[in-house]
């Protein structure tokens, strides 16, 4: 039964099914089941008693044994397998054990032999609410608990499957940021490989040219400069600060590997020079 439903039942006013042939005693229990604050409902033809389970939900059914039509007996399989929860109260007026041990084992919860006092029906009906208060509650926390528990295996694999996503998004962006690591490097490379192997050498024709000796200070500046782009000391920032432009000269074509005849002879200095 759903939570909902069992706690419209607890909430509600116990709903009371008197079966009994006899008219007069169904009106005698109703006036007791009212004044206990009850809802009563009399049928006084057994064969009545599926449809009037069908249509509403009986706390308890007090049910008499000896019936035309259709025997208390026969009726209990009926309303258990219409209304398991509902309590069943057996009524005879005669002691028979067998019937009675019949019924228990059926399903009834208790057994009243006519005539019975009203104190003791009063205690046997709320004795039986009680039982069922008690089953419909434990049943209630059951259903609640399934509930729960589907909604927290539900909750599980949504987070399992996030830090799926977020892992397989993180392996991403690693091998993401390595290829483009990769390509700065090879792309500097080429830049690099490109500028040693085309413009250098052409810069350093037009250096050593007398045509070209009005641009030479121009053309020293420019060489520098490729210098500090190949060798990649302008991410130091601190020792390009300290150096004069051509003692940074020098410091790019050592870097470079040059040796000190070498810088000497590029730079046209002395080799003193050079080392100092």
């Amino acid at each position: 039964m759903h939570p909902r439903k069992i706690a419209a039942i607890l909430e509600q006013v116990p709903n009371i099914l008197i079966v009994d042939d006899k008219p007069d005693l169904s009106l005698i229990l109703e006036a007791y089941i009212l004044s206990w604050k009850f809802r009563p409902k009399s049928i006084n033809n057994s064969l009545d008693v599926a449809d009037e389970i069908g249509r509403r939900f009986y706390n308890v059914v007090l049910l008499d044994i000896k019936m035309p039509g259709k025997s208390g007996i026969e009726l209990i399989p009926d309303i258990r397998k219409q209304s398991p929860d509902t309590k069943i109260i057996m009524m005879t007026g005669y002691t028979d054990k067998e019937t009675v041990i019949q019924a228990l084992r059926l399903g009834a919860v208790d057994f009243l032999e006519k005539p019975f006092d009203r104190e003791f029906l009063f205690h046997t009906v709320k004795r039986s609410l009680d039982i069922q208060r008690t089953e419909l509650e434990f049943q209630q926390a059951y259903e609640e608990l399934k509930v729960k528990r589907e909604e927290l295996l539900f909750n599980d694999v949504r987070l399992q499957e996030s830090n799926k996503q977020l892992m397989e998004t993180n392996n991403a962006l690693s091998v993401l940021a390595q290829n483009i690591d990769r390509t700065r490097k090879e792309t500097e490379f080429q830049v690099s490989k490109k500028i040693r192997a085309s413009i250098m050498p052409l810069i350093e024709k037009f250096h050593e040219s007398k045509h070209l000796n009005e641009f030479r200070v121009e053309l020293d500046v420019l060489m520098d400069f490729m210098d500090d782009l190949l060798t990649g000391l302008s991410s130091e920032p601190q020792i390009a600060n300290t150096l004069s432009v051509t003692e940074f000269r020098v410091a790019a074509l050592i870097k470079n590997g040059l040796t000190t005849d070498a810088i000497a002879q590029h730079m046209y200095v002395s080799p003193c020079t050079v080392k100092s």
